[in-house]
Protein backbone atom coordinates (compact mmCIF):
# COMPACT_ATOMS: atom_id res chain seq x y z
CA UNK A 1 0.00 0.00 0.00
CA UNK A 2 2.06 2.87 1.04
CA UNK A 3 5.40 2.52 3.03
CA UNK A 4 6.71 5.75 4.99
CA UNK A 5 10.07 6.32 2.86
CA UNK A 6 12.42 8.57 2.73
CA UNK A 7 11.64 9.52 -0.51
CA UNK A 8 7.75 9.51 0.32
CA UNK A 9 8.70 12.01 2.24
CA UNK A 10 10.64 14.03 0.77
CA UNK A 11 7.62 14.11 -2.08
CA UNK A 12 4.94 15.25 0.48
CA UNK A 13 7.26 17.73 1.50
CA UNK A 14 7.95 18.98 -1.89
CA UNK A 15 3.67 19.22 -2.53
CA UNK A 16 3.60 21.09 0.46
CA UNK A 17 6.39 23.76 -0.51
CA UNK A 18 4.46 24.21 -3.92
CA UNK A 19 1.41 24.35 -2.54
CA UNK A 20 2.60 27.75 0.12
CA UNK A 21 4.37 29.15 -2.61
CA UNK A 22 1.28 29.21 -4.65
CA UNK A 23 -0.68 30.58 -1.67
CA UNK A 24 1.74 32.96 -1.41
CA UNK A 25 1.90 34.17 -4.79
CA UNK A 26 -2.00 34.94 -5.11
CA UNK A 27 -2.24 36.35 -1.82
CA UNK A 28 0.59 38.99 -3.43
CA UNK A 29 -1.16 39.50 -6.30
CA UNK A 30 -3.83 40.87 -3.80
CA UNK A 31 -1.80 43.30 -2.22
CA UNK A 32 -1.02 44.80 -5.11
CA UNK A 33 -4.36 45.78 -6.29
CA UNK A 34 -5.33 47.66 -2.84
CA UNK A 35 -2.42 50.24 -3.99
CA UNK A 36 -5.60 51.44 -6.43
CA UNK A 37 -6.82 52.07 -2.91
CA UNK A 38 -4.49 54.28 -1.64
CA UNK A 39 -3.98 58.10 -1.35
CA UNK A 40 -1.02 59.58 -3.01
CA UNK A 41 0.40 60.87 0.11
CA UNK A 42 0.23 57.16 1.60
CA UNK A 43 1.76 56.10 -1.72
CA UNK A 44 4.59 58.11 -1.45
CA UNK A 45 5.50 57.64 2.04
CA UNK A 46 5.34 54.22 0.46
CA UNK A 47 8.08 54.51 -1.87
CA UNK A 48 10.23 56.54 0.62
CA UNK A 49 10.10 53.58 2.97
CA UNK A 50 10.63 51.31 0.05
CA UNK A 51 13.88 53.68 -1.49
CA UNK A 52 15.07 53.43 2.32
CA UNK A 53 14.65 49.63 3.05
CA UNK A 54 16.84 49.31 -0.72
CA UNK A 55 19.14 52.03 0.34
CA UNK A 56 19.73 50.21 3.77
CA UNK A 57 19.72 47.01 2.26
CA UNK A 58 22.54 48.10 -0.50
CA UNK A 59 24.85 49.43 2.40
CA UNK A 60 24.43 46.26 4.22
CA UNK A 61 25.22 44.15 1.18
CA UNK A 62 28.37 45.90 0.83
CA UNK A 63 29.40 45.57 4.20
CA UNK A 64 29.06 41.76 3.64
CA UNK A 65 30.83 41.90 0.87
CA UNK A 66 33.97 43.15 2.50
CA UNK A 67 33.33 41.09 5.30
CA UNK A 68 33.38 38.15 2.73
CA UNK A 69 36.74 39.37 1.18
CA UNK A 70 38.17 39.77 4.49
CA UNK A 71 37.27 36.15 5.49
CA UNK A 72 38.53 34.80 2.20
CA UNK A 73 41.88 36.90 2.59
CA UNK A 74 42.63 36.01 5.96
CA UNK A 75 42.13 32.39 5.15
CA UNK A 76 44.42 32.77 2.33
CA UNK A 77 47.40 33.69 4.85
CA UNK A 78 46.29 30.97 7.15
CA UNK A 79 46.99 28.49 4.18
CA UNK A 80 50.19 30.18 3.58
CA UNK A 81 51.41 29.88 7.39
CA UNK A 82 50.41 26.06 7.22
CA UNK A 83 52.20 25.15 4.20
CA UNK A 84 55.20 27.00 5.54
CA UNK A 85 55.22 25.75 8.76
CA UNK A 86 54.49 22.00 7.91
CA UNK A 87 57.23 22.75 5.15
CA UNK A 88 59.36 23.42 7.81
CA UNK A 89 58.44 20.83 10.30
CA UNK A 90 58.76 18.21 6.71
CA UNK A 91 62.25 19.36 6.09
CA UNK A 92 63.59 18.96 10.08
CA UNK A 93 62.01 15.47 10.94
CA UNK A 94 63.74 14.20 7.18
CA UNK A 95 66.32 12.13 7.70
CA UNK A 96 68.69 12.50 4.99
Amino acid sequence: MFEITPINVAIIIGFALIFLFIFRASTSENRAEYSEDMTNEQLKNLVYSLAKTLKENGEEDARLHKRVQDLQYSDGLMREQTKFLTANVNRTTSVL
